[in-house]
This record gives structure tokens, C-alpha cells and sequence, in this order.
């Protein structure tokens, strides 16, 4: 994964190992946590097969290294991009791949976000069957705790469901925000 949003990250514009850890910080990874220990073995790895090329600067007294996405490279970005969303990998997984979906076509980004949906309603309906043969008290203390964390997951998958289709109509972010605090 960490291979694919490096690539993702110098896509467009040249930047250093350490620009590319600030940007992943700072954007992918508020919800995926990568494992900076091994970005520059990723770097190194990504330029030796040709999906990046390295180019190298003095700037005062020191080399700085400069990494950008080859064609080679873009092309593997975009294979995975456009792949299925993968539901067997973690949601924050999910997420940094959602992430570079402007890079897709729309028919495709669309495709993809519409499976993604199709995969959550698949995965609610059994939940709500459960939930409705359970009890609407807590009379059982003991039970209390996994009917809760039943509960979080459909509220979760109905969160889910209603962020995906605000993203596929592109509506404005302080819409879907006024939505949630009501």
C-alpha cells in the first residue's frame, strides 16, 4: 500500500523523501498510519523497478534527492487505483485508496464507489436481521456491551453508505458536515 501512495504523492510534482513523508502526514495519513521506516526502502525499491526516477540537487552543501512517478509507474498507480476497492483490507486501507480517486475518470471513480456501496448494504442487511431478534432493554448487563458494538457497526455502515453517495454527486463538504451535527 505504502508503495502505491508514494506514488500517488509524486504523481505531479518532484518531491524529497522527507516532503513525501510531511505530505503523507498530513493528508492520508490523519487516517493511515504508515510505517515511516520504511519509506526510504520504498523509495529505493519504487526507483529501482522504474516506477520512479530519482534526480538529485545540491541545495547550499547538501544532495537532496528528488522523487517523481514514471510513466512506468503511473501506469501501476493507475491499475491499482482503478482495481476494485479491496474489502478484505482495512478501512483505513480503503480509505487511502479512495483518497487519489480524483486521478480516475469519472466512469470509473463512479464504478468503483458504487461496488464499494454495493458491498456495504451487502454486509448491513445481516446486522439488521440480527438486531431485530434482540432484546430493546438492557436487561442483561452482560450482553449490553456486544449488542452496543452491534449497534456502532449499522450506525457505522449507515454512515458509510451516506458518505459514499455525497461523494459521488460531489455535493459541498459543509453540506455533508450541517447534515452530521443535526
Amino acid at each position: 500500500m505504502l508503495d502505491y501512495i508514494i506514488m500517488g504523492m509524486v504523481l505531479e510534482k518532484e518531491l524529497t523523501g522527507y516532503d513525501i513523508k510531511k505530505k503523507v502526514e498530513n493528508s492520508v495519513g490523519t487516517f493511515y498510519k504508515a510505517n515511516y521506516g520504511r519509506l526510504y526502502p520504498a523509495l529505493n525499491k519504487l526507483t529501482e523497478k522504474g516506477c520512479l526516477i530519482m534526480n538529485e540537487q545540491m541545495q547550499g552543501k547538501r544532495i537532496k534527492k528528488y522523487y517523481k512517478t514514471t510513466e512506468l509507474g503511473k501506469e501501476a498507480f493507475l491499475e491499482w487505483l482503478s482495481a476494485p476497492v479491496d474489502m478484505n483490507m482495512s478501512g483505513e486501507a480503503q480509505l487511502a485508496q479512495i483518497f487519489f480517486f480524483g486521478e480516475l475518470p469519472k466512469e470509473v471513480r463512479d464504478k468503483r464507489l458504487q461496488e464499494y456501496a454495493f458491498f456495504i448494504e451487502q454486509g448491513l442487511n445481516p446486522l439488521q436481521n440480527i438486531a431485530k431478534m434482540l432484546p430493546n432493554d438492557n436487561s442483561d448487563e452482560k450482553d449490553y456491551f456486544g449488542i452496543a458494538a452491534l449497534y456502532y457497526g449499522i450506525q457505522a455502515m449507515h454512515n458509510t453508505l451516506r458518505w459514499l453517495n455525497h461523494i459521488r454527486e460531489q455535493k459541498p463538504f459543509s453540506q455533508f458536515l450541517r447534515k452530521h451535527d443535526e
